[in-house]
């Protein structure tokens, strides 16, 4: 029964994604839930997926069956995610793609089993966004960069950790970047 609630949540919750209006703010509860799918939000302005805390709401994607990255937001504006973990997952953990002002705030994303190479390639992933903002944030096991600013602009990554992944902290082919205040410890590089 354990295993239907989980499912109900996933459904509950990518449901909540495809049918969020503008100006939605979208709360998981406390707890750790296992996912099998990539939630996705796409197409959306000024909506806010928030959780209960960092270490508080665990999205886990180690039985992942399909998608790639834990949670994918695509050709929106003004989204927010925060106070939440994302674990796990067959490929990145949280890509942004194509978002005009994406905020990452409070948010981890890691796999547990201490950095293995066959782990994704990025927990924090922004490409091709403007308005960046990475903020407390933490990224753990990466089997390439645990957060990684790709082909964006204006962009700030300040408060964060970065550690046990390949690279800690990368900003490629990017504009504007300010990154200020964070650790990387632990990395292969830096």
């Amino acid at each position: 029964s354990t295993l239907f609630a989980q499912k109900d949540i996933q459904k509950k919750i990518q449901t909540q994604l495809i049918e969020a209006e503008d100006n939605a703010t979208i709360e998981i509860p406390e707890g750790t839930f296992q996912f099998d799918a990539s939630l996705s939000l796409d197409g959306k302005k000024n909506v806010t997926i928030k959780g209960a805390g960092l270490d508080k709401t665990i999205l886990n994607f180690k039985g992942q069956l399909s998608g790639a990255e834990g949670i994918k937001i695509t050709n929106a504006s003004n989204i927010t995610l925060q106070d939440l973990t994302v674990q796990d997952t067959k490929g990145d953990g949280i890509k942004a793609q194509l978002v005009e002002g994406i905020t990452f705030k409070n948010v981890k994303a890691e796999w547990t089993n201490g950095g293995k190479s066959s782990n994704g390639g990025y927990g924090l992933y922004p490409v091709q966004c403007t308005n960046v903002l990475i903020d407390n944030c933490s990224a753990v096991g990466a089997s390439d960069a645990g957060i990684y600013v790709g082909q964006s602009k204006h962009i700030i990554v300040r408060y964060s950790k970065a550690y046990q992944n390949v690279a800690g902290i990368e900003i490629e082919n990017s504009w504007y970047a300010d990154v200020y205040e964070n650790e990387a410890f632990n990395n292969t590089g830096g």
